[in-house]
């Protein structure tokens, strides 16, 4: 068995919203480039594997017959009818462009192969870099018996995420192989609405989101009072946290208000979307975190993973618009997963692809960090330390009574 597997495919490239659209994937390329610069793929105790194209009835575990009709007809070469605002395609966040079903579907495929190799004991952990496209909406979900249940909302692209493979693959983990209960955590500076409305109604889903709070970010939702409906209340966590959050206050969160959730929970599978858009130079985010941070995260994910979730851990990508701090912290978790540590400054040939590619490289230490000291205020110190102290204390008294913590 594998100790960790990459999922990869030169094809993720085809999934291209334009030069100009934050959402580049290039960054693709820079993180397994920088895996193999590091000699993490060593062929023993981790290896690569191909993504594969998720069908239309993989898809349709969540998204309805109409919505694929729909992004077919949009994907042909010869489409020209403009928008579809109806299911969220148009200019601005998610424009048309050629073969956007088919690329959609590869993202989705690779999500799928991780699960597939984790569920075969072929591997510990697996990481779709590609995978992540948590605000898609789906209108159907997966109960614990297998059952197709209506999630209340109506197919949609959103925020650069055309299907949702976090949804879909979670389904896929119920349908095809009996899982009773999956963990979602999700680390993105953007909530996770997708995947959390999907489930709302859902005890077997549990999701977990840790994101800059909807006042001040896209998609403006999941709020710490959503906590689900029906069967499922109680089991979606929200956890909005205040712009400029930090390593400190972060690591906090997880540890006192994630953790015991985890562990009382006890998946038999743990998927996490690994969205790096947290970081200090981030361009469309207000966080602080750092890929020093990452680095914390990653273990503690590793950790619980081993400890209370059935040493079962799928990793997708996500969010991240300063490519070459996706490739540095998705590099970072790779290693982790690998049991491999990784320091120092980045390659010479790494730096010079990045610079061929068009990609600008802003810090050449692998580990950086966010000095609070020089960049922020005293009371602006505080007053963070204190919101997060009051977000963990809402979440042991909202949630913690329905896991009998």
């Amino acid at each position: 068995m594998k100790k960790a597997v990459l999922i990869d495919s030169n094809k993720f490239q085809d999934y291209d919203f334009g030069p100009s659209h934050p959402l580049t994937p290039k960054r693709l390329l820079l993180t397994r480039r920088l895996i193999e610069e590091f000699n993490l793929l060593d062929g023993s105790m981790t290896t690569v594997e191909e993504a594969r194209y998720a069908t239309d009835e993989e898809v349709g575990l969540i998204h309805g017959d109409t919505f694929i009709k729909l992004l077919k007809k949009a994907s042909e070469p010869s489409y020209n009818g403009g928008a579809m605002w109806e299911i969220g395609l148009g200019p601005g966040d998610n424009p048309i462009f050629p073969h956007l079903y088919e690329s959609s579907c590869l993202y989705v495929g690779g999500s799928l192969v991780a699960a597939d190799l984790l569920m075969k004991n072929e591997a510990e952990h697996a990481f779709n870099i590609s995978g992540g496209l948590h605000h898609a909406m789906g209108s159907k979900a997966v109960n614990s018996k297998g059952e197709t249940i209506d999630s209340g909302r109506d197919d949609r692209a959103s925020g650069f995420c055309i299907l949702n493979d976090c949804a879909i693959v979670a389904a896929y983990l119920i349908k095809k192989y009996g899982v009773k209960k999956i963990a979602y955590l999700d680390v993105d500076a953007h909530a996770g609405d997708g995947m959390v409305y999907i489930n709302y109604k859902l005890p077997n889903v549990l999701t977990i989101s840790i994101h800059q709070h909807g006042r001040s970010l896209f998609p403006g939702t999941c709020y710490l009072n959503e906590i689900g409906e029906d069967e499922g209340k109680g089991y979606s966590v929200n956890i909005p946290i205040m712009p400029y959050t930090f390593e400190e206050p972060y690591l906090k969160i997880l540890n006192q208000a994630v953790a015991p959730i985890l562990k009382a929970y006890n998946p038999e599978v743990l998927i996490t979307q690994l969205g790096v858009d947290t970081h200090y130079t981030d361009p469309l985010t207000m966080l602080a975190l750092s890929t020093n941070t990452y680095r914390q995260i990653a273990k503690f994910i590793h950790k619980i993973s081993h400890k209370a979730c059935n040493n079962k851990w799928i990793a997708l990508g996500g969010g991240g618009y300063s490519p070459d701090i996706v490739g540095k912290s998705w590099m970072l978790y790779f290693a982790e997963m690998a049991e491999k540590e990784v320091s120092g400054k980045l390659t010479q040939s790494w730096i010079e692809y990045a610079k061929k590619i068009g990609i600008k490289i802003q810090n050449e230490d692998v580990i950086d960090e966010f000095d609070i000291e020089t960049r922020m205020k005293p009371d602006d110190i505080n007053y963070i330390k204190e919101k997060t102290d009051e977000i963990i204390e809402a979440v042991k008294e909202t949630i913690f009574p329905y896991f009998k913590i």
